[in-house]
């Protein structure tokens, strides 16, 4: 079974934004789109770029990597938009009492 750990409360990520955490020796990021909170590695499989610093757009809740505009899908991590053709990795997230938990290993 994943092992959760808390990463911030829930009303420090709002609608729309992405902040970058370390958990154990990984880099994830973590966004809110349409209520629900999405992980995935900060770092972007096309160039090293923080994804934690691009836009998420909520109407089709996708991340936007800063430097080159590769757009991955929060939930599954696919590849929405080139230059990028290799997926990001994704993180189950849940909310326990008012804080955001990710679980990197299954």
């Amino acid at each position: 079974m994943a092992e959760y750990v808390a990463v911030a409360a829930t009303d420090a990520i709002v609608e729309g934004t992405v902040q970058a955490f370390v958990v154990g020796d990984v880099e994830i990021a973590v966004a809110q789109c349409e209520g629900e909170f999405y992980a995935f590695t900060n770092i972007c499989s096309h160039a090293h770029a923080y994804l934690s610093e691009g836009e998420v757009d909520t109407d089709l809740c996708v991340i936007e990597c800063p430097l080159h505009g590769a757009r991955f899908d929060l939930a599954t991590g696919r590849v929405r938009a080139l230059p990028a053709t290799e997926p990001i990795e994704t993180y189950p997230t849940r909310v326990v009492d008012g804080q955001v938990e990710v679980a990197l290993a299954t």
